[in-house]
């Protein structure tokens, strides 16, 4: 419920407080816990499948750690340790792997022994956290009332915020499976999946390196402005290089990836390409406005960004082609990328539109022409040339 990332807003706080946070999370955590076990038996019913009531139980396993792991992380997160929270993941994520193909291998569990490699990493994490972090980190008994709503209101409207981006990622495939059918379905879903997996990766670093920077500046808002928009430049180059790599070599990874009876896929990327360049600007303005304790403003922009998407969505029941949906991807993403100033960016820290514009539009006009220029020519690389290896 985003009660990590108010941990890190919350710049100078007391140890009151800080206990506060910690227990409300671990709370919520047991409690989300408790929901799934309340569930998995009507899951399993509506399903027929009895094998899923312990599985469903053994995954609940989980949320006894995580709402401890989550305050731990923040505390790294806030303090920059970011190379020693690499180093813990990584390690853990290791052994988790190890533990798990140890169980594939010596014992009969199969789906399980998946499950409980998520909890390994998970309990050995937040022991290697807690071995290695600062005991002032540690929570005590203590409880703020004050810290306790206000924590509850900042995390109510990040969840809220969360839920609405994830219902606004699906609702270009409900609108593909209904007007196209399930077969086109696939075909687009699996272009989508190919452009939105580097965003998994790029995503969680951006929010990781902005959020504790911008924390420490929300009382100087001159330097903020400066920080947020040299940063918004650096992700528009670096996702602009790595976006016209993989729309140059689409065809290549569509080979390697699905197949050869896929390979109508690599057709829809390009269209895909300006919205999986300019999506990570989410990330750093979703990281702005949590680190200014303004959950709220992000909530309704959200709000504003799916009314665009449906409203762009919509125009595909005119034109009802698997092509003018992926290329509607990108046209939302201009349209939200230029209306967060008004709604989102403007209320929180004040930019004004042309110096927030100059960061993104010239490099986005840049790399359509560029990939306008590798499509007339044909530049792709073709996995032909590759045959003797693929």
């Amino acid at each position: 419920m985003g009660m990590s990332s108010y941990l890190v807003h919350r710049q100078n706080i007391t140890r009151r407080e800080q206990s506060t946070i910690y227990w409300v999370n671990v709370s919520l955590s047991l409690c989300t816990g408790v929901v799934m076990l309340l569930i998995a038996w009507p899951v399993a019913w509506f399903y027929h499948l009895p094998e899923l009531v312990g599985l469903i139980m053994l995954t609940s396993l989980n949320f006894l750690v995580l709402g401890h792991l989550s305050q731990y992380q923040a505390h790294y997160i806030k303090t920059k340790r970011m190379v020693s929270l690499a180093k813990i993941e990584m390690g853990t994520k290791l052994f988790a792997f190890l533990c798990v193909v140890a169980m594939l291998e010596f014992t009969s569990l199969t789906v399980a022994a998946a499950i409980l490699g998520l909890f390994i990493n998970a309990f050995t994490r937040i022991l290697c956290m807690i071995a290695l972090g600062e005991k002032s980190w540690r929570p005590t008994w203590e409880f703020d009332k004050q810290t306790f709503f206000s924590a509850i209101r900042y995390g109510i409207y990040q969840l809220g915020s969360q839920t609405i981006n994830q219902l606004r990622t699906q609702a270009d495939a409900l609108v593909v499976g209904k007007v196209m059918g399930a077969e086109m379905l696939g075909v687009y879903s699996l272009a989508k999946e190919l452009v939105l997996q580097p965003l998994k990766l790029v995503s969680p670093v951006i929010n990781r390196l902005a959020l504790p920077r911008f924390a420490e500046k929300q009382q100087d808002p001159e330097q903020l402005k400066k920080l947020f928009l040299k940063g918004t430049l650096v992700i528009m180059l670096f996702s602009s290089a790595m976006y016209l790599a993989i729309g140059i070599l689409s065809p290549v990874i569509v080979r390697i990836l699905y197949g050869a009876s896929h390979e109508q896929v690599y057709h829809l990327i390009p269209l895909m390409l300006l919205f999986g360049m300019l999506r990570p600007m989410g990330g750093l303005t979703g990281a702005i406005s949590q680190a200014n304790g303004r959950t709220n403003v992000e909530f309704y922009w959200n709000i504003v960004a799916s009314l665009v998407v449906m409203a762009v969505l919509a125009t595909t029941f005119i034109w009802p082609n698997v092509l003018y949906v992926a290329l509607t991807l990108s046209i939302s993403q201009v349209l939200i990328s230029a209306l967060a100033h008004p709604f989102f960016i403007k209320p929180v820290i004040g930019i004004r539109f042309i110096p927030y514009a100059r960061q993104w539009v010239s490099v986005s006009v840049l790399f359509v022409g560029l990939m306008l220029l590798v499509n007339h020519f044909d530049l792709f690389v073709m996995p032909e040339w590759f045959e003797q290896w693929l």
